[in-house]
């Protein structure tokens, strides 16, 4: 019987293909994995929230944590084989496999959880958003991403990204995975990044609305080729932004790219104030 259990699963692993309509490029870097395990500082007490187990390959890892693992995967052909690979886990109440997208997943219930995944190139934007901006949001991100929008992500040259993952937490590059890691091959480079310290406390604190924040940043970003003044314009009036500028001590050729989170949390709160 563990013969033929154990045949099962390897019989799935060689015909399991990955879906191009679903993002997925499995990792095989037991390196990559032991560092993203590391990286989160997992306890025994800790929730990890894993996006897209694939094979299992990470998981398996995160189970030797003695953690609590959530997996939530989409491909139903996943599923079959998760549960048969991780059926003593799942009974034992180690990891919960849920089949559904994660974007539609409730995070609401969990309690101070982490999440630890590689995730599909196409939903990063709507990923960090989710949980990035929820009222629940994790105590630390560790995932996989594509190399340049990691990078961007860390540049001191900001975009609308970087600001907005650093107006909840502090990012790091962790390390460079190169494409051969991927099964299929993707065309770039991936690599490893880290948010920690994720909260609410620049919003809170400078007493800023974050719809009226992200609002703001997005009027500054609009046009590449504008000064930052300008673009401001559409949203704050100029004699405002005139006055903050010259209080601020701010050149007029500044552009959105060369605004630190600490120009935009004083560019903001002064609009509000004038």
């Amino acid at each position: 019987m563990k013969n033929l259990k154990k045949n099962s699963a390897n019989n799935f692993q060689s015909d399991f293909k990955a879906k191009k309509s679903l993002g997925q490029n499995f990792l095989h870097a037991p390196q990559v994995i032991s560092a993203m395990v590391h990286a989160g500082e997992i306890s025994k007490e800790s929730t990890v929230l894993e996006i897209g187990p694939g094979k299992g390959v990470l998981t398996e890892k995160l189970l030797l944590t003695e953690a609590n693992i959530i997996a939530i995967e989409k491909d139903d052909r996943a599923i079959s084989f998760l549960k048969e690979k991780f059926d003593k886990e799942i009974k034992n109440g180690k990891l919960k496999l849920i089949h559904g997208d994660i974007l539609e997943f409730d995070e609401i219930e969990l309690e101070k959880y982490i999440i630890i995944a590689n995730i599909p190139y196409y939903i990063t934007g709507e990923f960090m958003r989710k949980f990035l901006e929820t009222e629940n949001q994790p105590e630390r991100i560790v995932v996989t991403l594509q190399k340049e929008v990691a990078k961007r992500i860390v540049d001191k040259k900001e975009s609308i990204l970087s600001i907005s993952v650093k107006a909840y937490g502090n990012p790091r590059y962790l390390m460079t995975v190169p494409k051969k890691f991927f099964r299929p091959m993707p065309n770039v480079d991936s690599a490893v990044l880290i948010i920690d310290n994720i909260s609410k406390k620049f919003f809170t604190d400078s007493k800023i609305d974050e719809k009226s924040f992200f609002e703001i940043l997005k009027a500054g970003f609009a046009h590449k080729r504008k000064v930052l003044i300008r673009n401001l314009e559409e949203k704050i009036p100029k004699k405002t932004l005139e006055m903050i500028w010259g209080r601020e001590g701010i050149s007029k050729n500044i552009r959105a790219e060369n605004v630190t989170l600490e120009m935009w949390k004083r560019i903001v709160g002064e609009s509000f104030l004038s």
